[in-house]
């Protein structure tokens, strides 16, 4: 009898063995055959699952920033106050970060190489991190509502703040200035708690 095959769990490892050779030798330099010989199936098996190195590279994406909307999904169900949430948020992405070092330099590296030949890549990086966004936003309305924050902030340019931090910490991980995530998450508690007492 033939065994049967986990076909998610089949991309999903097909993914991570991509995004560890991206890292390694830069997305433009890596092959379809590269992807397969790296997760031990052949070119024909792969193109079961992607046609593309594209494509691997956007399920990559998908797959790390599902985990991150699941784990700010719970924080945001919690009985915490709003800026609490808005923190734990904060402080998991930024786990997320260091956690996936390796994917954070192959995307580094994709955006890098789409960016030199002309590609627009916001509306692509904005599609992928709407959910952050959302919540972000979220909290943020629901934090001045309540009283939690000042009614003088302005939700987007708060928001947009965090999410510049974000990047900036993205930046410091790949290039290897921020060793842990200690610093970084003591920023934006930092943040949080200076907004909160904007008059």
């Amino acid at each position: 009898m033939a065994k049967k095959v986990d076909h998610e769990q089949r991309k999903r490892e097909i993914a991570e063995k991509a995004i560890r050779l991206f890292s390694q030798v830069g997305y433009d330099n890596v092959s379809l055959i590269m992807i397969a010989a790296a997760a031990r199936i052949s070119r024909t098996v792969l193109y079961r699952y992607f046609c593309s190195k594209r494509e691997v590279m956007d399920a990559a994406i998908v797959m790390v920033t599902d985990g991150v909307e699941k784990r700010c999904t719970k924080i945001m169900a919690s009985r915490m106050k709003n800026t609490e949430k808005l923190e734990g948020i904060c402080h998991t992405v930024v786990d997320e970060m260091f956690k996936n070092k390796e994917f954070l330099v192959a995307v580094f590296d994709f955006v890098v190489g789409m960016a030199r030949s002309g590609v627009e890549m916001g509306p692509n990086i904005a599609r992928f991190t709407a959910g952050t966004r959302t919540a972000l936003k979220r909290l943020i309305e629901y934090a001045i509502g309540n009283g939690e924050l000042p009614k003088i902030l302005v939700v987007d340019r708060i928001s947009d703040a965090l999410y510049a931090q974000f990047e900036s910490c993205a930046m410091r991980i790949v290039i290897g200035t921020e060793k842990d995530s200690r610093a970084a998450k003591v920023r934006f508690s930092d943040i949080i708690r200076a907004i909160s007492i904007w008059k």
